[in-house]
């Protein structure tokens, strides 16, 4: 085995990868630069335009939206349809036992998790 040839093979291979990378290098810094200068291009002013109406009648406001109070018992009557219309649609007779207020969890104390992440729990917890 000739140690020359190992040697030279080894240093033509370092060169070219590395002229490779300056090659990538250089384009990516050009890209950059190109799309640095179509940014910092400023956008024309725009024109205030002017509409008329054919017909000059006065605009009605629109009326003032109140934020809907909540019942809870509205909220609880509204959802157990919902659950009846579906187990009707489904063919099932669904039942509601018990209906439970939860507060809101402490932050600190346990992080929330999302539906996706309370599946991925469940799943490894089989």
């Amino acid at each position: 085995m000739d140690w020359s040839f190992v040697l030279s093979t080894v240093v033509t291979g370092l060169v070219v990868v590395f002229l490779i990378l300056l090659l990538l290098i250089g384009s990516l810094a050009l890209t950059g630069k190109l799309l640095a200068d179509s940014k910092n291009k400023k956008k024309p002013a725009l024109m205030p335009v002017k509409i008329s109406f054919k017909n000059n009648l006065p605009v009605k406001s629109a009326p003032v939206i109140e934020k809907p109070r909540t019942d809870e018992k509205q909220v609880i009557a509204v959802i157990t349809a919902a659950i009846q219309a579906y187990g009707e649609e489904a063919g099932k007779k669904l039942k509601i036992t018990d209906i439970k207020k939860r507060e809101p969890r402490d932050l600190q104390r346990a992080p929330c998790r999302s539906v996706w992440g309370n599946a991925g729990v469940s799943e490894s917890m089989r």
